[in-house]
Formats: structure tokens, sequence, C-alpha cells
């Protein structure tokens, strides 16, 4: 009888709480009995301080760069929390790879895998007993981009102020003007992104599957300007003016400074994230438990 193939796994991590190490040592024990591990290097040497050098050697290979990683792998683990997963959605969207985040974090909203049920988790993962959600990215082009930006943004792009001085800043979609206010700065984001900075700044929550995006306006100076959903076919241009300093723009968790003045061309990505939903995830869910959706005393 054929043996089964084991799958190749990919591990993205950086710094965690030490209580998770237990649920660490949880996780590698299940996955070296049934996958070839593929490590981020980074990770790898900071397990090496905290596990031991004999970490090393259950990883097939390592990698530090997407050009490093193997090129067969079957789903990539990011091990943190949200702010890891959007990381590590950068190697999963160079090669197309599954990704599931585990929650070693604190709000785990995209890392959906709490630290204590790793095991049922790994379980489902093995057993293909998941589907697979895709979602939507943006990208931005417009300003002399360094490598970091060519990759999509799986929450937001933002443009802020870095300075006291207020943003003057001018929308257009597909070619029409939309508006031009003074705020703090102002996000475009994608569904997966509306529960994010969005939010935050009064936008609308979005379900995974919508194919539209918000532009929202950080802090507004003109009272009547209000967050709006557009489709995710259009084209937005953006020019924030300042008159001391330049801005700064960010990407998910990528931050340049621009010139001011600069028109960034953002708009829906080709690429998108291949996000395991396990069959317990429920985004309405999701939401009660983590952003305390619809908590009552009354209820």
């Amino acid at each position: 009888m054929m043996q089964k193939k084991k799958l190749d796994i990919a591990l993205y991590g950086r710094d965690f709480g030490g209580e998770h190490a237990e649920h660490l040592q949880a996780l590698l024990q299940i996955l070296k009995d049934k996958s070839n591990i593929h490590i981020y290097s980074p990770f790898l040497e900071l397990l090496e301080q905290t596990q031991g050098n004999d970490t090393a050697g259950i990883f097939a290979t390592r990698f530090a760069s997407t050009d490093e990683m193997y090129k067969s792998t079957d789903c990539l683990l990011s091990i943190g929390g949200d702010g890891t997963f959007l990381e590590a959605s950068q190697f999963a969207v160079e090669h197309e790879i599954p990704i599931l985040g585990i929650n070693f974090g604190r709000l785990g909203f995209l890392a959906q895998v709490p630290a204590e049920k790793i095991e049922p988790a790994m379980n489902a993962l093995f057993t293909k007993n998941y589907t697979i959600e895709k979602r939507s990215l943006i990208s931005v082009s417009g300003c002399n981009e360094p490598t970091a930006f060519k990759h999509s943004a799986v929450n937001e792009i933002a443009i802020l102020r870095s300075h006291p001085t207020m943003l003057h800043t001018t929308v257009r979609v597909d070619g029409k003007l939309l508006s031009s206010f003074w705020s703090d700065g102002i996000i475009v984001s994608t569904p997966t992104g509306s529960t994010a900075y969005s939010l935050s700044a009064g936008g609308p929550v979005l379900t995974p599957d919508n194919r539209s995006l918000v532009i929202t306006p950080i802090a507004p100076h003109n009272l009547n300007i209000r967050p709006i959903v557009i489709s995710d076919s259009a084209e937005i241009a953006i020019k924030a003016e300042t008159r001391k300093g330049n801005a700064t723009l960010s990407m998910d968790n990528r931050v340049i400074e621009i010139l001011s003045s600069t028109e960034l061309i953002i708009k829906k990505s080709q690429n998108v994230l291949n996000f395991i939903k396990l069959k317990n995830y429920n985004f309405f869910k999701t939401l009660q438990n983590k952003l305390n959706w619809g908590i009552d005393p009354r209820n």
C-alpha cells in the first residue's frame, strides 16, 4: 500500500509571550509526525534561543524571503497575532499558498485558531476539513514603491499626516471627483480590513465576501464628510497635500514617507489571499466574540 504523502507546512512567527511555549511545543509535536516543516529563519533563531538548539533538527528547510520559500508548500501557518498574520500573508500571496493563523496574540481576528484549540485545528487541516475563502486585496502605485510595497495589502492602505499640519486630500473615483477635505488622513480598506483601522475611524463593517472597498476619512475637519462604500472594480486616485512636511503612506504594517501632492492610485489587486476557513469559523460569531458585537446587559 502506497504511503500517504506528508504535507509540506511552512511556519511563520515572531516573538510571543512565554505563556504560549507549551502550546508551541504541542504544535511542533503534531506537525513533525505528520508533515515536512519549513520555517521562517528569524523565527527559528527565536526558537533556538527559547527551546534549545535541538529544535532545528525537525525542520526540512528554512527561508528568509519569498524567493527562498519551498515552492511546493501546502499551507502556511502564522504563529502570533493579527500583526504576524499580516506579515505572513505576504509569503502566502506570493506563492498562492493557503494560510491559517494560530493566535498567540491579543485580538486574534485574522488568526482564528485559539492556542488551546491547536489539536482540533490541526486535525481539520490534515483531514482537509476546511474551505478556502478567497479574500480580496488592494494595491497602490504612483510613489516609486519600495520592494515591500509591491505586495498587496490585506487590510488597508492609508495616507496619514506626518506633521501637526492637516492634510488637504482630494479623492477621485474612476476619474470623477468624490470630495476634497481637510483631515488627519484617509483609509482605503478591503472587506477584510473593514474591521481594522477603518472601523476605528468610523467605517462600516463588511462581510469578507463583499465585492466592495471602503473609503474612510480620518478625523475630517469637514463634518459633512463620511465613509463611503464603493465597488471594488473602481480605481481610486488620492492626492494629499500639506503646507508643511510630507505625508506617510502605510500598507498594512509597512510604512514609508511620500512627498506632499503625490497622486496615488489604489485599486483591487489581481492577487487574492487564500484564507483557510475551518468548519466552525463564523464571521458573525467572531464579531460577537472579538468586538463584543451586540453585547448588552439587558440581553
